[in-house]
């Protein structure tokens, strides 16, 4: 495979992804009512007119996938994106996304996350116990953030010269939520409160445990690159072994990073593929 279809390949399956990871909540949580993208035929959406330059931020780069979305939607009208308020030259942050919903009349303003968390279930409080894999994140401070600062922004006297052409008067507020959720390894196959389970996508463990175990020798795996991260890793057709990985993800935890792992094997004749994170703390 040249490289241009290579990358294009790669394009496609992140946006697939992205499109197909669910939504950390099924129903309205923390006082946000959720916004759930319209069902298209993922397999048929054309990435032509995606123009991602290769080092733009996951962040970024998921934001550009909805982008692309809405604006294929027969029902929705991209207003505008990524709206930085900006008074007296300070920056007092940034509107996402605001669509017109041509079906029921209104503008509707979106936030919008694409999160990978871990549980970590030795918090006490349930809502504590989603961090960010490398620690620097986590969903209840995200999820203040937003309540305090993200959603009052529309509303404040010095967003609205920037919104003369919305009717703030006919608006909804709305969180699009993605999350990839992985669990200890000794949770496996059990139920967590909260979220929406479908989000559980993988587990993790120590570096020490994975050194430790057996069972990822005999294993194909593979460390994808941080956009790959939104992709099936059943689109995967690279596989090292257990030793080809082994220096490389720990350089990453000499660096405390977190990588994300894919890894392959078979058992009772059926090639099972998971996905887990090997955490560096």
């Amino acid at each position: 495979m040249n490289i241009k279809l290579a990358k294009t390949k790669a394009l496609f399956n992140q946006i697939k992804g992205f499109y197909q990871t669910p939504s950390l909540f099924k129903e309205s949580f923390y006082g946000f009512e959720i916004f759930e993208l319209e069902n298209i035929d993922i397999d048929e959406f054309n990435i032509d007119n995606i123009n991602i330059i290769q080092k733009l931020p996951l962040g970024k780069r998921v934001e550009l996938f909805f982008d692309a979305l809405i604006k294929s939607s027969k029902r929705y009208e991209n207003v505008l994106k990524n709206l930085q308020v900006i008074h007296n030259k300070n920056t007092l942050g940034e509107l996402d996304f605001i669509i017109y919903d041509k079906k029921e009349l209104k503008y509707i303003h979106i936030e919008m996350q694409y999160k990978f968390y871990i549980y970590d279930d030795s918090f006490q409080n349930e809502i504590d116990r989603y961090i960010g894999p490398n620690k620097n994140d986590t969903l209840v401070l995200k999820l203040q953030r937003l309540k305090n600062k993200q959603f009052p922004l529309l509303f404040k006297k010095e967003s609205s010269s920037y919104l003369k052409d919305i009717d703030l008067n006919n608006i909804e507020q709305k969180i699009l939520y993605k999350g990839n959720i992985f669990i200890p390894r000794h949770l496996k196959n059990k139920t967590i409160p909260l979220i929406n389970e479908s989000c559980i996508c993988g587990y993790y463990i120590s570096f020490k445990d994975f050194i430790n175990d057996q069972s990822f020798i005999k294993m194909s795996l593979f460390l994808p690159h941080r956009f790959d991260w939104l992709s099936n890793p059943s689109s995967n057709d690279t596989w090292k072994s257990f030793s080809e990985v082994k220096d490389e993800i720990e350089s990453f935890i000499k660096m405390k990073a977190s990588p994300l792992v894919w890894s392959k094997q078979i058992k009772e004749n059926k090639i099972i593929i998971e996905r887990f994170f090997i955490i560096w703390w």
